[in-house]
């Protein structure tokens, strides 16, 4: 786990399972969508002639959040995970939250780019954190070493990415 300080907030990245029972909110996907091609093979939820099926990515939160539906298909898609980090944060904030999780597992399995999903969740989390804020603790949940690295990169280039 490794740990970095965005504002006054502390950021964690954590690679795999995590039990999400003591944060005081998450934000994961709801369905996780996967198809099977005419080929058989297994793919991405915008999968032409897939079968439609999906899985639930489980919580033992008592709040959760669902990230939107966002594919490679949209050209706005840097602005919905951005969008919807900020209303999470929003959220977290009306119900006194000191501390939220986002699982990228969803995301990460509609093939968007690592590095899209990183940057836009941690420009959102950089931007939140100028605001006097209850949140202390922020656990960024990836699934795969490639969505750590660029977690890892996002904060440590905050400036960068932030265009400030």
């Amino acid at each position: 786990m490794e740990q970095h300080t965005v504002g006054g907030i502390d950021v964690s990245v954590i690679l795999g399972r995590f039990d999400d029972s003591e944060l005081n909110l998450v934000v994961k996907s709801q369905d996780i969508p996967l198809g099977i091609t005419p080929g058989g093979v297994i793919g991405g939820g915008g999968t032409v002639g897939g079968f439609g099926i999906t899985i639930k990515e489980a919580s033992d939160a008592e709040n959760v959040i669902h990230w939107p539906a966002i594919s490679m298909d949209n050209p706005y898609r840097r602005e919905a995970i951005y969008n919807a980090t900020i209303e999470a944060l929003n959220s977290a904030e009306k119900i006194e939250a000191t501390n939220i999780g986002f699982f990228t597992m969803g995301l990460e399995v509609s093939k968007l780019p690592s590095w899209e999903i990183a940057e836009e969740i941690i420009k959102a989390i950089n931007d939140y954190s100028k605001e006097e804020t209850l949140l202390d603790r922020i656990m960024l949940v990836a699934s795969s070493p490639t969505q750590v690295s660029s977690f890892q990169y996002a904060l440590n280039n905050i400036s960068i990415i932030s265009g400030k």
